[in-house]
């Protein structure tokens, strides 16, 4: 099997190979010593004493460090021609780093002022060296993933899309109700706000329990978007893939005809002649021509179906951005952007016929604001937000019923229509003082505040849901459930969510040093929930001032809030703005008609009067290593505790042990959004990352973790609302281990190669009947009686490596700066390993197994797919 895999990759190994025998010869250079100096200054250009400042090479090898002396100054004698990193860090002020060309005179003395931090930064504990280093600083904890703006550049990314790559080194087990927490430029938001070339830097996990953000750091993904600039830089991207280069999907009977083709950019440079104002430019267009494979072995006339569905994808984004840097230090941009977005045939695939499919569009208009002003060296202040919006319509394919044959397929309509708006406000403002040992954050933080519209048009025609196929083809069809919406289902209201934090980060020794905050937690919808106080603390210390080890530990409790949709469904499902006739029994009527749901109950949606906002506690202890001069090793023990997380539950289910009837005969289904839940979860990460030998940096982590809980979220039902306690199991989210390689191979000065291993454990699978034997109006009962524990079968696996080959062509003689010209060939699941993504977990029997498809997957990933990219820089 190994064998096939490398022959089945040889002719991308040979492009590979072919590119690397492309490598330039290397320049010699006649040394002459000369000498680099400079002050360093504060905002108010008064001189900073003791400020760290190192010399590195261009391949990130040491030169020379120092600190400034009483007046600033700093100096290195003797430094040979050649390209070099000039970086200064000192706590209470940003960090500095310049790239610097030594020619064969002295360059003249540099004036370096530095901006005041809005955290505390990083101070060296080890001597020497390139990033990362350790460091005895709470918000410099070496697990966390940070990829600047050029280990971007020479990682395998798919389409650009950099938020999904990095999203691998996220916890799913610690993302709240809405998902993970992307901050952008430090604000809450939708998307980065820029096109791909005009993000800087991501990150995952830094400072992990600071008071700023709401989420812990394996739930949120920060990202750091380009400034402008005095010159003109600019890039321009394209990528092209046709799926003549890549390999067949296991389930399509023919490959499938796809094509991408994506255009992109970014231009930043001096706006007017006043070189204080600048400018950033970025934009994309993306044709996205994909197909869904559905693969049905048993269709709706006993026929097996297999069907490439075209589901086009349109994409254009568009955004400027406008900088004024004044001269006391403060900075005011303004932004603005435009997305449009069209997909179509969405939901199909797999087991759902092209039938059941929709069409999603997305519009969003956004403007940004960013205000920094410093009062003095000690105090500063920041203010951010944005003020958006937009739109989304679903429309679905036909206006049919839908057709659900549990473990078999899905027909008809999809039964999606459905628009939702959204006028939204997010910011910050936190203001900054350091004094001496102490750097205090204090602010407000409003996450959300928006008017939101929801027309909800879902299940007018109905959903029929079949426990078996044999209901499905009998003469008179019997399903098992049947679900009919009628009402205007419209619906307006605001959403309020915000956040007060303070935070006092304090550098005991330059060998200790610990972070105090708190913050306190607003939502509308949870009046009755007033002490929402949220502590946070962490720690770092090393046994001595250039110690190699540092050791971390840390505790913190995180809220979590609704987001829109759930109280969107308390407002539409009240028996009058949407009404919701759902149907149980055996057998039902087929068709449905209006008269059969004469007298029927409306089901409603409510909120437990006890209801209040769920929170995690998290702590961990770690300790990290200083590996090599320029890498960093680490072991963590992170536990958490999930208290009272939102869950749903039907309070009007029928009661046992028969299950015939409702207990309020006027009511249909009561679900009840609750916060009961309880989620516990424990893991050890191993980490590496920096550049542990001379050709390859990246980063390395590996994680052995258990999570069970009780809920999988705020819209879950348990398989019996009457027992709720029975669903404590593997979280669906639950992968026992997790091992993710991201970096790049500096194979010469203008080649790389970049490298993706992904290699996961699989997640649990929940067996169900695909019956409604409780008569709560869902088929997710479980076999026994309900005896039988949830996600209670061992989901497949999952191994993916990609490669990414690139040279780079530069057109001056300054290749750092220059013109370049970038040439690279990606290839993603190289060794076309068959990745499944979903199982048939239906049994089609309270007792026994007589589904004969049971335990079959129904889908896979993607097979190699291959992808041309194009970059130029100036």
């Amino acid at each position: 099997m190994f064998r096939r895999h490398i022959l089945t990759c040889r002719p991308w190994l040979a492009i590979w190979l072919s590119l690397l025998l492309l490598s330039p010869a290397a320049i010699s250079q006649t040394a002459t010593l000369n000498t680099v100096s400079g002050n360093v200054l504060d905002p108010a250009l008064a001189s900073i004493k003791a400020a760290q400042v190192t010399l590195v090479r261009a391949d990130g090898s040491p030169v020379a460090a120092t600190v400034t002396d009483e007046t600033g100054a700093f100096s290195f004698e003797k430094v040979a021609p050649g390209k070099y990193k000039l970086s200064v860090t000192i706590a209470g002020f940003r960090r500095f780093d310049r790239d610097i060309s030594v020619g064969s005179k002295n360059l003249p003395a540099l004036r370096i002022v530095l901006e005041i931090a809005t955290q505390s930064e990083s101070v060296n504990v080890s001597s020497g060296g390139a990033t990362p280093q350790l460091s005895a600083d709470v918000s410099d904890n070496q697990n966390a993933n940070t990829f600047e703006r050029d280990a971007l550049d020479r990682v395998p990314v798919f389409d650009q899309d950099y938020i999904a790559t990095i999203s691998r080194f996220l916890d799913d087990n610690a993302a709240g109700t809405n998902g993970v927490s992307l901050v952008v430029d430090g604000v809450e938001a939708n998307g980065p706000g820029v096109s791909p070339s005009g993000v800087q830097e991501v990150k995952v996990n830094q400072n992990p329990y600071s008071a700023r953000f709401a989420r812990p750091g394996r739930a949120r993904l920060e990202i750091t978007t380009k400034g402008g600039t005095p010159q003109f830089h600019g890039t321009v991207n394209f990528i092209f893939r046709d799926s003549v280069f890549d390999a067949q999907n296991a389930f399509a009977e023919t490959k499938p005809d796809e094509r991408r083709q994506f255009y992109e950019g970014s231009l930043t440079g001096p706006l007017g002649r006043n070189p204080r104002n600048t400018f950033l430019l970025t934009m994309d267009r993306d044709q996205n021509d994909v197909q869904a494979i559905v693969s049905v072995p048993i269709g709706p006339n006993n026929l097996p179906i297999q069907d490439n569905v075209p589901a086009p994808e349109r994409h254009l984004f568009e955004s400027f951005r406008a900088f004024h840097d004044f001269a006391n230090g403060d900075q005011v941009w303004v932004g603005y952007f435009f997305e449009s977005q069209t997909s179509e045939n969405q939901g199909v695939g797999g087991l759902i016929l092209r039938e059941a499919g929709y069409t999603q569009i997305g519009r969003e208009h956004e403007v940004n604001i960013s205000y920094r002003h410093i009062f003095s060296p000690k105090w500063v202040n920041q203010l951010r937000f944005l003020i958006g919006h937009n739109d989304n319509p679903i429309t679905s394919n036909n206006a049919t019923p839908q057709m659900i044959v549990e473990g078999f397929f899905t027909s008809g309509g999809a039964q999606a229509d459905f628009n939702r708006t959204e006028s939204h406000f997010d910011g910050t403002d936190f203001l900054t003082y350091t004094n001496g040992k102490h750097v205090l954050t204090f602010g407000v933080d409003v996450p959300d505040l928006s008017r939101r519209g929801f027309d909800n048009h879902t299940n007018l025609q109905g959903t029929y849901t079949f426990g078996t196929l044999a209901d499905f083809n009998a003469a008179t069809k019997r399903p098992a459930t049947f679900l009919q919406q009628q009402g205007p289902g419209h619906v307006i209201f605001w959403e309020r969510t915000a956040a007060g934090f303070f935070e006092d980060n304090i550098r005991l020794k330059p060998n200790l040093s610990i972070s105090l905050g708190v913050r306190y937690y607003f939502q509308n919808y949870f009046h009755n929930d007033p002490n929402n106080f949220a502590p946070r603390v962490s720690l770092a210390f090393a046994p001595s001032k250039k110690s190699k080890t540092v050791f971390r530990t840390g505790a913190g409790v995180f809220f979590d809030r609704t987001g829109p949709r759930p109280i969107a469904d308390l407002l539409l499902f009240n028996g009058v703005n949407v009404q919701r006739f759902l149907l149980s029994g055996n057998p039902l009527p087929f068709p449905v008609t209006s008269a059969d749901l004469t007298g029927v109950p409306i089901s409603t949606v409510t909120l437990d009067p006890a209801a209040h906002i769920p929170y995690t506690v998290q702590y961990s202890a770690g300790v990290e290593r200083q590996v090599t001069s320029k890498s960093t090793a680490s072991v963590t023990y992170i536990g958490s505790r999930g208290i009272d997380l939102f869950r749903s539950r039907d309070v009007n289910a029928p009661l046992p042990p028969d299950y015939l009837a409702r207990p309020d005969a006027t009511e249909g289904q009561v679900r009840q959004i609750e916060s009961r839940g309880y989620q516990k979860s424990n893991s050890v990460e191993f980490g590496l990352r920096g550049k542990p030998t001379k050709f390859f940096s990246g980063q390395v982590q590996y994680t052995l973790s258990k999570t069970y809980n009780n809920t999988s979220g705020i819209n879950y039902l348990p398989a019996n609302s009457n027992f709720p306690a029975l669903d404590w199991a593997r979280s669906d989210n639950d992968r026992r281990h997790k091992f993710d390689l991201l970096g790049a191979f500096q194979v010469s000065e203008s080649i790389s190669l970049g490298t993706a291993l992904q290699a996961y454990s699989g997640r649990p699978v929940n067996v169900i009947t695909g019956l409604d034997s409780n008569g709560d109006g869902v088929t997710n009962d479980r076999p026994n009686g309900g005896l039988a524990p949830r996600n209670s079968f061992h989901g497949p696996g999952f191994l993916g490596l990609d490669l990414n080959a690139e040279r780079d062509f530069n057109f001056s003689k300054d290749k750092k700066a220059g013109p370049r010209l970038t040439v690279a060939l990606n290839a993603f699941n190289v060794l076309n390993h068959v990745n499944y993504s979903n199982v048939i977990n239906v049994t089609g029997s309270p007792t026994m197994i007589i589904n004969p498809r049971f335990g079959d997957p129904s889908s896979a990933n993607p097979g190699r797919r291959v992808q041309l990219n194009l970059t130029y820089k100036f």
